[in-house]
């Protein structure tokens, strides 16, 4: 197999263009696609997500409205630690919110754009 290291990547040569021509058609057309606004706002809220377990953890809250960190933990398989964590890093962007009743403390969804563009995905 011929392949062609470009920085950290190995290709292999037949998945490498073999001239250097650009079509300025399709250029300008994903450039313009990318610059809608909807398409920005995408990009900005899933910039929020540092990874898919974050973006379950959305999910999982759209479905029920609120879950406590021993939840989460059993929906990802998480230790209580590593979930806590993750909830931890959505709360402080102020993605999500608590509640307290008693010694259980319940996440949701307090950022309502976060909601709604979920919501239209699932």
């Amino acid at each position: 197999m011929d392949c062609v290291r470009l920085g950290e990547n190995i290709l292999k040569k037949d998945s490498i263009c073999q001239v250097n021509v650009i079509n300025q058609q399709n250029v300008t057309t994903a450039t313009n696609y990318l610059e809608k606004e909807k398409v920005q706002k995408s990009l900005r809220i899933l910039s929020k997500f540092t990874d898919n377990k974050q973006i379950n953890i959305i999910f999982y809250l759209l479905a029920v409205d609120e879950l406590c960190v021993c939840d989460i933990a059993c929906l990802l398989n998480l230790s209580m630690a590593s979930a806590s964590h993750h909830l931890r890093k959505l709360a402080n962007q102020n993605i999500l919110d608590t509640r307290r009743e008693g010694k259980i403390i319940y996440y949701f969804i307090k950022d309502e754009e976060i909601r709604d563009f979920f919501n239209q995905l699932g």
